[in-house]
């Protein structure tokens, strides 16, 4: 679906916008088409496809999957409804965003709720789940870019960490995961990913060693490593803008004559 249609639109509707839903098995259920919309919508602005600001065009979207409107329109009320997406002017719908201020609140709140969870579920982790963290770090060695599949093996490595822990915790950081992880994906660069990559055997080791103080801090400063370099991408952004905004022209000291 969607491939014959999408030649007819323009380049912001492209089937690489909806990639993972080619692979992820989770994304491939669905009850109606209002549903498989909204979480293809949903899952693009996560994985960060759509930038905050970008209007998903309604025309473009029926379009593109071949379809009516009708359950375009029902699909972004549902986003509307969950904060992903806003209406302006002349009827237009465009991705919400999160000021810096935000992202790094938010991932505040998620390294100290982190931390907490592995300190109470680590001693509880056992052989078969020790291997599967192990199985996931060989395989987020060998990604290359911060794509899809990095979000999701990522996320599978946070979450073994837990153990058995409450439900509505869990869900409380993956909320706030998905809200962020466009930013890190953003900001990321190869650098930063292997270092992240690292960072997750680092907390695997103190755990295998029993030190579930030390794999608590780790994962901590982990986490928070990640709003730093968030910050910094934003601050090269202002730099950046700035410039071009000054025609390259850099202020200058005035000096006395």
């Amino acid at each position: 679906m969607g491939k014959k249609a999408s030649k007819r639109v323009t380049l912001q509707i492209t089937p690489k916008k909806f990639e993972r839903l080619k692979w992820d098995p989770g994304l491939g259920e669905r009850k109606t088409m209002t549903d498989y919309l909204a979480t293809a919508l949903r899952t693009a602005i996560y994985d960060g496809q759509f930038a905050d600001g970008e209007e998903l065009n309604q025309v473009e979207l029926a379009v593109y999957f071949g379809i009516s409107r009708v359950p375009i329109r029902e699909a972004l009320r549902q986003l509307q409804a969950e904060g992903l997406v806003r209406n302006i002017a002349h009827h237009r719908t465009v991705v919400s965003g999160l000021t810096l201020p935000q992202i790094l609140e938010l991932i505040e709140m998620r390294a100290v709720l982190e931390a907490h969870m592995l300190r109470k579920g680590a001693p509880n982790l056992d052989k078969t789940v020790l291997r599967q963290l192990r199985k996931i770090c060989d395989e987020t060695d060998i990604l290359r870019d911060y794509g899809s599949r990095w979000v999701v093996k990522n996320w599978e490595f946070h979450r073994l960490l837990y153990g058995d822990q409450s439900k509505s915790m869990v869900e409380a950081v993956e909320r706030i995961q998905l809200n962020v992880e466009r930013y890190a994906r953003q900001a990321g660069t190869a650098e930063r990913q292997r270092q992240a990559a690292a960072e997750h055997r680092q907390i695997l080791n103190a755990i295998e060693r029993k030190d579930y103080e030390k794999a608590s801090a780790l994962l901590e400063r982990h986490i928070l490593h990640t709003g730093e370099e968030i910050q910094h991408d934003r601050e090269l952004l202002g730099k950046r803008h700035f410039t071009k905004r000054s025609g390259g022209r850099q202020n200058r000291p005035m000096t006395k004559s």
